[in-house]
């Protein structure tokens, strides 16, 4: 309402004693009736006004005259701009008096009631102003952003920008986890040999054993206790194991040797696809073909040969017939899974291949030359012990290609 409540005071000057005193108890009884239907909530009267209420046909009449012409009266002050209205600041600037100061504290209550109750004037410019406000940012951050009527639903623009705010605002609220255990990190950032702990191979399950109707008498310097049928795992046995093994690989990988690493269970080719690329290695996880290493002229014949440098870059030098035929095996071969792989496991020792493998309390320790004991059966315990590895193969590398680069 553009038009202020001592407008409405000096337009209702004349009378305004018996004007308020009507229009107030003209209020009363309708607003009643309206508040009770609208809102679910009446007005609170005092003892005398509701003595003082009438009852009759004949004031009930009166009242809705009254609040029509009040109606009317409010609807044109709101139509009304400052401009048509002669002396407004003068008027304004006037100082009232004990009875015009009281009349004019009547009035304002009397129209915020009023206007309230009937939803005559709703705070609109409120909200308009908010709205344009919000507007006006919104087209500076998105120039190109085109907004959606309000009858219709959210463009696909608008849906993303919401969601993007959702994320950047509400998404980060809660509480913080710290000291939580992600498998996927021993593929992608293992850590080294020193770095590895006790309670990291705890927590990827490297210390369970098999049953102990399946225990082997050759792991017993291994295991560490018997809990619920299921032989456990010293783990610090495993460590210092496994701290000699990633040295020899290190070591190997570092004078250019030949890394190939064999795993054939379920859900291993990941691990060993991250494991050969950080070693420029090679890997197996099918199935091993029985005499590749035992009879090399009829397995490796069919494979492409040629000459690299110590940086593992190609020579692209002509082979002659001794070197095309040359029997090709690898410097160090990694078992994960021994007990399926025991063809594989001969072959190497009857290559003289040195071998590292998980030891289970099932398996044969005295087959491998670098045996690691350990959970074989848990994808992240084998994971881990072979990210460690690889790890390991990767430093070595990494010294050589650093070395070929000095020279």
């Amino acid at each position: 309402m553009l038009l202020g409540f001592r407008t409405a005071r000096q337009s209702l000057r004349a009378g305004s004693g018996l004007c308020v005193q009507h229009i107030t108890r003209g209020i009363t009884t309708q607003d009643k009736v309206s508040t009770e239907t609208d809102d679910g909530v009446s007005p609170s009267l005092n003892a005398d006004d509701a003595k003082a209420e009438p009852h009759d046909e004949l004031s009930l009449l009166r009242q809705r005259e009254y609040n029509d012409q009040v109606k009317e009266l409010l609807k044109s002050f709101s139509e009304t701009t400052i401009d048509d209205i002669p002396d407004f600041h003068d008027s304004l600037s006037k100082e009232l008096g004990v009875k015009e100061q009281q009349l004019d504290e009547e009035l304002t209550s009397f129209l915020k009631q009023f206007s309230r109750y009937n939803k005559i004037i709703e705070p609109k410019s409120e909200r308009e102003a908010t709205q344009k406000l919000s507007n006006q940012s919104r087209i500076k951050s998105f120039p190109f952003l085109v907004p959606s009527p309000k009858d219709k639903p959210y463009s696909k623009q608008e849906l993303f920008l919401r969601q993007m705010k959702h994320a950047d605002r509400t998404a980060k609220l809660g509480a913080s986890i710290e000291g939580v255990y992600f498998p996927h990190n021993d593929i992608f950032s293992p850590p080294t040999s020193d770095q590895l702990s006790i309670s990291k191979l705890l927590a990827a399950g490297v210390h369970l054993g098999q049953s102990t109707s399946l225990w082997r008498p050759s792991t017993q310097p291994y295991i560490y206790g018997e809990y619920k049928g299921i032989h456990i795992i010293d783990l610090n046995k495993t460590l210092s194991h496994l701290k000699r093994a990633a040295t020899v690989v290190q070591g190997v990988a570092e004078r250019g040797g030949t890394i190939l690493f064999l795993g054939t269970r379920e859900g291993q080719k990941r691990a060993l696809q991250e494991a050969a690329r950080r070693t420029h290695g090679f890997y197996v996880s099918t199935r091993w073909i029985p005499g590749t290493l035992t009879n090399p002229t009829e397995i490796s014949s069919v494979w492409e040969r040629h000459e690299v440098d110590f940086a593992d870059q190609p020579t692209n030098r002509p082979l002659n017939a001794d070197e095309e035929a040359a029997i090709v095996k690898p410097d160090l071969l990694i078992i994960l899974n021994p007990t399926e792989n025991r063809n594989a496991l001969n072959e190497a020792m009857q290559a003289r291949i040195p071998t590292i493998g998980i030891i289970d309390t099932d398996s044969e320790p005295s087959l491998f030359t670098y045996p690691i004991p350990g959970n074989d059966d848990s994808l992240r315990s084998v994971n881990l012990l072979l990210s460690v590895l690889a790890k390991a193969g990767q430093i070595g590398l990494q010294a050589r290609l650093s070395k070929t680069v000095s020279q």
